[in-house]
């Protein structure tokens, strides 16, 4: 049974997704287009952050509540809600989970607060679901680390500001010898190589990345050196509740009847005119979906 909060927020969503999301789905697929006014949006509603404490920028909100909006979201457009859970689930949560105070600050914030948009950088041409066998190297360097190598199929590896790459400290300890960094697309050495054509979900650019030469600080090594593969497995065990969602939110899409939703777009608008922010100014469902403490 879902509580009052999870329904609010499952409404909302809704009804923000078929009204900003669906009717440009299949447009933005052709071009493609990566639809960031629409992020924008989501981060006005407290969406880009959903399970960051609020201490952080974030919602607070609880894994339902987070299953429930990927859900409505890939419903409208499946693009949108692969971009949207990697950042939430594969970008933000290792942070949380990893970082320091001054990472949480310096990064974290910016991203569940939706003025950063997240990647996670592990997959490679040569090393797709072994993890292990990754080879981009980061060697020491004075007080950082040089990155140098090559991802592939990276989830908004053009349009994220900041992404979580894994490399290879120390190649002498095998699956021991895996970091994780958190690099600002911004820094030299961050390029991407092309936006592979995919046959679907277009506007969510997958890219390949190359790392050259691109110099990182040793505050932004997430957790300790040599911890990488358990900080990748980790959030990729959590990320399935995403894609799980995704699945479900996309499958209840395909198999509506298109005549029945004038009707439930309606009915989703009238509910969601009820939320109002509450007095602390947070919508009514960041206050009802919150997390035990």
């Amino acid at each position: 049974m879902l509580t009052e909060g999870q329904r609010q927020i499952r409404e909302l969503v809704r009804s923000f997704a078929q009204r900003e999301l669906a009717p440009s789905a299949a447009e933005r697929d052709r071009v493609p287009r990566f639809p960031r006014e629409a992020f924008a949006k989501m981060a006005e509603l407290g969406l880009l952050g959903m399970v960051v404490p609020e201490a952080f920028g974030g919602a607070g909100a609880d894994y339902v509540s987070y299953a429930l909006v990927i859900m409505e979201i890939a419903a409208a457009d499946g693009a949108t809600s692969t971009s949207f859970q990697v950042h939430n689930s594969l970008a933000c949560l290792p942070i949380l989970k990893y970082g320091t105070a001054e990472q949480k600050e310096r990064f974290l914030r910016p991203l569940a607060t939706g003025r950063w948009l997240g990647a996670f950088c592990l997959s490679e041409p040569e090393a797709g679901s072994d993890v292990a066998a990754i080879k981009t190297s980061a060697r020491r360097d004075g007080a950082g680390y040089v990155l140098n190598g090559t991802k592939q199929f990276i989830t908004s590896g053009k349009s994220a500001d900041i992404a979580i790459v894994f490399a290879v400290t120390d190649p002498q300890a095998g699956k021991h010898g895996i970091s994780a960094f958190i690099v600002p697309t911004a820094t030299p050495g961050y390029r991407v190589a092309r936006v592979e054509h995919t046959m679907g979900q277009r506007s969510s650019d997958h890219c390949q990345i190359v790392f050259q030469d691109c110099a990182v600080h040793r505050d932004q090594l997430l957790g300790a050196a040599g911890r990488g593969l358990k900080i990748a497995l980790g959030n990729l065990e959590g990320g399935r509740i995403g894609v799980a969602a995704q699945s479900v939110g996309m499958a209840r899409s395909a198999t509506m009847p298109r005549c029945a939703m004038p009707r439930s777009e309606s009915l989703s608008a009238r509910r969601s005119s009820s939320i109002r922010p509450s007095v602390s100014g947070l919508p009514t469902w960041r206050r009802r979906c919150r997390r035990p403490s």
